[in-house]
């Protein structure tokens, strides 16, 4: 007994020193709201390339993530996968979850003294209707706090879930211009008499939306004999069915079904689809750009002109072609990619070695 215990003792500095890296997904930051009137929480993940020490300093677009105690981490791991290596189907992005403090008052659009089924002890609803101040708070306080502190591009997307799709649908509605893509889901628009339901209906007629993109998301809900408040799915197909007749001018909209999921596990395959939707062209056809690569130009402007915003290839994604192309001998496309990404990153040194380096290969060969 006395041998093991020495061994232990001996042993287990070596055992801690196996032990102190960390996998770090994101940081947790604070800020004092005046229009909340208190200390709010957020957290941030920074994409891969974000300090990467061989590529030059790029901007990114920002995702806005309410409920972040819920999906941030579920969120972040999809979001860097689906942005992965020359395969990716959207680019690398900035992720800002913000955590709740009272929920249904920050989410709620309007005061409501209606009491849901699930509610016996009628406290669930007592604070709400603060959506307004919570707005204030993204428009004045958070976004100029992301846009001083981080490298952003400008373009930026609001996730939403529940009461947060309807948060969503009501900054869609009412300040348009804050985001440039939604992604809604299975949002609570049976609040306070379907209220965001009856704007839609009117606003819809006469806005101009100026290329945003939204994605709807709705669950498959079972019907329930006491549920006489909250009638999530009549409100959802209400808005669908307005999307559809009145067709808003210059808003890109796709809705979804999702008949294998309710309303607890719908985020994640809906982050899925809705970031995929917001940036279809984004995907490059890498095997054909490599004899052609004038395909990646002409894919970034399908997604630019979709999107209504300018979108580059990042200079990660330019190397590494590059360096493919060297290696199967396709000098002359390593060449071209390499004057792509000095072109559009004049700052960075890899860029300008890359293509020297490159320029060298095809002046021997």
């Amino acid at each position: 007994m006395k041998r093991i215990l020495f061994l232990l003792f001996v042993l287990l500095p070596y055992a801690n020193s196996f032990c102190q890296d960390s996998i770090v997904i994101g940081s947790k930051h604070h800020i004092f709201s005046k229009a909340l009137n208190e200390e709010r929480n957020f957290w941030i993940y920074l994409p891969p390339d974000y300090n990467s020490k061989k590529f030059a300093p790029a901007k990114y677009p920002v995702v806005y993530l309410l409920d972040a105690e819920s999906n941030f981490h579920s969120f972040t791991g999809l979001q860097q996968s689906l942005a992965k290596g020359p395969y990716a189907m959207t680019p690398q992005m900035i992720v800002v979850g913000i955590c709740n403090t009272n929920r249904t008052l920050d989410l709620t659009p309007t005061e409501s003294n209606r009491v849901a089924f699930y509610d016996k002890s009628k406290k669930f609803f007592k604070q709400s209707g603060g959506n307004k101040n919570f707005i204030t708070f993204l428009v004045k306080e958070l976004r100029p706090y992301i846009d001083s502190n981080y490298r952003t591009s400008g373009y930026n997307i609001l996730n939403g879930h529940s009461f947060g799709g309807l948060t969503a649908t009501n900054i869609l509605l009412h300040n348009t211009k804050l985001f440039n893509s939604y992604v809604i889901i299975d949002p609570s628009l049976w609040w306070d008499e379907e209220i965001m339901i009856k704007k839609a209906d009117s606003i819809f007629n006469t806005k101009d939306f100026e290329q945003r993109s939204i994605y709807v998301a709705m669950a498959n809900k079972i019907s329930i004999p006491q549920d006489t408040t909250t009638d999530m799915a009549r409100g959802i197909r209400k808005f669908e069915k307005l999307l559809k007749e009145k067709k808003p001018k210059n808003l890109r909209w796709n809705f979804k079904f999702y008949e294998n999921e309710d309303h607890g596990t719908i985020p994640i395959p809906a982050e899925y689809d809705g970031l995929r939707f917001i940036f279809k062209e984004h995907l490059v056809q890498v095997k054909e750009a490599v004899h052609n690569p004038g395909l990646v130009s002409q894919q970034y402007a399908k997604l630019s002109k979709e999107t209504g915003f300018s979108f580059l290839p990042s200079e990660s994604f330019l190397d590494w072609m590059g360096n493919f192309c060297l290696e199967r001998d396709q000098v002359n496309s390593a060449v071209t990619f390499f004057q792509l990404a000095k072109t559009y990153y004049p700052n960075s040194k890899n860029a300008y070695l890359s293509l020297e380096k490159a320029q060298l290969k095809l002046e021997k060969k």
